[in-house]
């Protein structure tokens, strides 16, 4: 239990959202906030997007926190991630296996613990998704980019496979068993 605690414990878990993928865009080099914040409306795409009074007082708490620092060139700020924002970063990178964990148990005690109307609602919505939306397997393999060595990019496609495989037989036999078509 003492290591699952100290999981909850680690300082990374006090990072909003917002902060963390501030604190992962300035990992690669410099940037103002505005850039970060255009990027961040641009990848999610409609589905969420911060506002500028947000991002900078979390840019400042970064800052307070000494996991950035903050340089003007030409009277704009720009943001560097510091060796202490550098070291988080690698502790979070470690953990996320247990931040995968963590998000596949919550979505599937909370589908358990609802009601039928509820569970028709969320399976509605999943159906009309556009298949992009649900893709989780591709955000893993845009990680397979050229800074990955060809052993570890072949383990990862392999074990990839492995489990979709395994998760499209569990859903042929579900189907089977309700009666459905093959395909």
């Amino acid at each position: 239990m003492a290591s699952q605690l100290s999981r909850f414990e680690h300082p990374w878990r006090r990072l909003s959202p917002l902060q963390l993928l501030l604190l992962v865009q300035l990992e690669g080099s410099p940037k103002y906030g505005y850039e970060m914040l255009k990027a961040i409306k641009d990848e999610f795409e409609g589905v969420w997007e911060p506002k500028t009074g947000t991002v900078y007082p979390a840019l400042k708490s970064l800052e307070k926190r000494g996991l950035v620092s903050t340089h003007q060139k030409d009277g704009v700020d720009f943001y560097h991630v510091t060796p202490k924002g550098r070291s988080l970063l690698r502790v979070i990178g470690s953990h996320e296996e247990y931040a995968i964990k963590f998000s596949s148990r919550f979505l599937k005690a909370m589908i358990k613990w609802m009601s039928k109307d509820l569970k028709r609602i969320l399976f509605n919505s999943i159906t009309n998704l556009p298949p992009v939306d649900i893709d989780l397997y591709s955000n893993t393999l845009s990680l397979l980019d050229e800074d990955v060595d060809k052993a570890t990019k072949l383990q990862v496609l392999k074990s990839m496979k492995a489990m979709l495989l395994s998760r499209l037989d569990a859903i042929d036999k579900l189907t089977s068993k309700i009666g459905g078509d093959d395909a």
